[in-house]
């Protein structure tokens, strides 16, 4: 004979107690006024649900695989290279200065660039007439900037900025040309001492602030300092962070002073490798350089040499 729960299958014995019929369970919050039970119509509970009134579920996110990023940057590698060609053969590449067609920088124009004689210019500052007596690094001119002798321990540059090496900066840097940056860190190189190179040496750069990295789409001490450290066979290491200062092309030299001071740091979590040559495009009145120097040295670098495209 059938006992009055095998009869009655929505409720539960007592574990302990005479047996007879539990409470049906109820669980959540009274049926709103609204929405009373109708007699003669069953409602499930929200504990009891059937499988007809039961909640939807939202389906859990898809987990993508990450793709390794060997194969990402390999990816962008051969876009990259898509498109410049795609470019090249729209626009083809000509001469910065003479603009005839077929290499950024022709040999013609490459010869008659004004380059510095190294053996009269200054080994300290690279000034291109200071072998003797340097007009530029002496403590007279220092003074504004706080130093005695500039902070480097050497300073090359390559070129005299006169209007021809301007152009090339300009077209490589603002109209971004950025098959220059081979050609200028080839020539920047030959005027790199061989006592740079003995120790081992790591080569950073001056970073471009955000803006102008934005306005340009590149960072262009970057990617003389990724070529200069290709040709040389030293490492490369970005060793400072990007500053937040204005454009220092449209200050006057006491401006330039008070702009750069205190805007370089060393980028943290850095290794500061014990030799640096810190590189950039031009050497205008040397506050940028100095601030940087003033950033590794803080940093923990030992010797930093300067080297620059041009001088002014």
């Amino acid at each position: 004979m059938e006992t009055k729960a095998e009869q009655l299958p929505l409720f539960t014995l007592a574990a302990d107690g005479p047996a007879g019929p539990a409470m049906p369970c109820r669980t959540g919050r009274p049926t709103p006024r609204g929405r009373q039970k109708r007699p003669g119509v069953q409602q499930p509970s929200k504990g009891c649900e059937t499988p007809r009134h039961r909640r939807r579920r939202h389906p859990e996110p898809q987990r993508h695989r990450e793709r390794p990023p060997s194969a990402t940057a390999g990816q962008h590698h051969l876009r990259q290279r898509a498109f410049e060609v795609f470019a090249e053969t729209l626009f083809p590449t000509r001469c910065a200065l003479c603009d005839a067609p077929g290499t950024v920088l022709c040999d013609r124009c490459a010869r008659h660039l004004p380059y510095i004689d190294a053996t009269l210019a200054c080994p300290r500052c690279g000034a291109p007439y200071g072998r003797v007596q340097c007009t530029e690094c002496n403590p007279v001119l220092m003074t504004p900037f706080g130093y005695e002798e500039p902070p480097w321990d050497g300073a090359v540059s390559a070129l005299v900025l006169t209007e021809a090496a301007r152009r090339v900066v300009t077209v490589y840097k603002d109209q971004g040309e950025r098959g220059l940056a081979r050609p200028m860190a080839a020539i920047m190189g030959r005027y790199l001492p061989p006592a740079w190179l003995a120790e081992e040496t790591a080569v950073a750069f001056v970073p471009a602030t955000p803006g102008a990295r934005r306005r340009r789409g590149f960072d262009h001490a970057e990617l003389l300092a990724r070529e200069l450290s290709w040709i040389i066979g030293a490492e490369w290491a970005p060793l400072l962070a990007a500053p937040r200062r204005l454009d220092q092309r449209r200050l006057s030299r006491t401006a330039r002073i008070q702009n750069m001071r205190a805007s370089m740091r060393a980028l943290p979590g850095a290794t500061m490798p014990p030799t640096v040559i810190l590189v950039d495009d031009v050497c205008t009145t040397g506050s940028t350089l100095m601030a940087a120097v003033e950033a590794l040295r803080k940093g923990g670098a030992r010797t930093v040499y300067c080297a620059t495209f041009a001088r002014a």
